[in-house]
C-alpha cells in the first residue's frame, strides 16, 4: 500500500499478516520494519508469570482424581496417564487459556472493524459471532458508543513513522467527545501499563502522516465477562511516546549485543 504524507512523499508499506512483518520500499529495496507490538516485546510483564502458575495449577487440579478403592483422601491418580501427562498439562495450560482469549479478541476486533468500516460506507453490516464471550466484548462497545459522541475516520489504519521507523496499525482513528484522536481496543483482563506506550506510538506515527497533532489516544477495554467497559486517555502522550522510545532503543541494542555474540 502507499502512504502518502502531508509534506508529500510517498511511502510503500507491506505487510505480511501471516507473520505479522512489515516492510517498506519497493523490490529489490525492502526493508523490514519492527512493528509497535515487536517493539513492545522488550518490555517484562511480571504479571505473566503468576498467571501461568495458576492456570497450571487450576489445570492440575481438574485432572488428579480421587483413589476410591483404597479411600485414601491423601492419594491420587491419574486414570492410568502417568506423570508425564501432568508435566504437559501444566506446562501447557496456560498456552491453552492463552489461544483462547486470543482468539476472542481476534473476533471482536473483526466484528468492530466491520461495524465501523459500515458506518463508513464501507461494506455490510458485521452479524454478531457464535462464541458468547465476543457477543458479551461486543456488548461492552456497544454501550460505550452509546454513551459518547463518536464520529469515525477510519478503522484499521496502518501507520509508518518515518523518523524512528516503526509501523503498526491502529484500531481506529475518530474525534470523540470533540477530541481527535486514536484509539486502541482490549478485551484483556486489565489495561497494563504499556498500553499507554502502545497508542502514544500510534498517535505519533499518525502525527507524522498527517502533518497535524493528534490531541489524545484512548485505550477501551470490553470485559468479555461482564460485558462491561473501560475506557481510558493517555494523560501525558509526549511521556508515554518518550516511553516507547526508550523501548525502541532498548531492543535495537539488544539485537545488536546479541549478533556481536554470536560472531565471536
Amino acid at each position: 500500500m502507499k502512504i502518502e504524507y502531508h509534506d508529500g512523499q510517498v511511502v510503500h508499506l507491506s505487510f505480511n499478516e501471516a507473520i505479522h512483518a512489515y516492510t517498506v520500499g519497493e523490490d529489490p529495496d525492502l526493508k523490514a520494519i519492527p512493528s509497535v507490538t515487536q517493539t513492545m516485546d522488550v518490555i517484562s510483564k511480571p504479571a505473566l508469570i503468576p498467571w501461568a502458575l495458576k492456570e497450571g495449577s487450576e489445570w492440575l487440579a481438574g485432572n488428579l482424581f480421587f483413589d476410591r478403592e483404597t479411600k485414601n483422601k491423601h492419594i491420587f491418580h491419574t486414570k492410568g496417564k502417568g506423570i508425564d501427562f501432568l508435566v504437559r498439562g501444566i506446562k501447557g495450560a496456560y498456552r491453552n487459556t492463552s489461544t483462547s482469549a486470543i482468539n476472542i479478541g481476534m473476533v471482536t476486533h473483526e466484528w468492530v472493524e466491520r461495524a465501523i468500516k459500515w458506518k463508513l460506507g464501507q461494506g455490510e453490516a458485521p452479524t454478531m459471532p457464535v462464541q458468547e464471550q465476543a457477543q458479551t466484548s461486543i456488548e461492552a462497545f456497544r454501550s460505550w458508543v452509546a454513551e459518547n459522541d463518536i464520529e469515525w475516520h477510519s478503522a484499521e489504519r496502518k501507520v509508518y513513522h518515518r523518523e524512528y521507523e516503526y509501523a503498526g496499525t491502529v484500531d481506529a482513528v475518530a474525534t470523540i467527545n470533540g477530541e481527535y484522536c486514536v484509539v486502541d481496543w482490549k478485551t484483556s483482563k486489565a489495561i497494563y501499563p504499556e498500553y499507554y506506550l502502545q497508542v502514544a506510538a500510534y498517535a505519533k506515527a499518525l502525527e507524522d502522516m498527517e502533518g497535524k497533532p493528534i490531541e489524545t489516544a484512548y485505550i477501551l477495554r470490553c470485559d468479555k465477562n461482564t460485558g462491561k467497559f473501560q475506557f481510558v486517555k493517555s494523560d501525558d502522550l509526549e511521556a508515554d511516546f518518550q516511553a516507547f522510545r526508550c523501548a525502541q532503543i532498548l531492543r535495537q541494542r539488544l539485537k545488536t549485543v546479541g549478533r556481536k555474540r554470536k560472531k565471536k
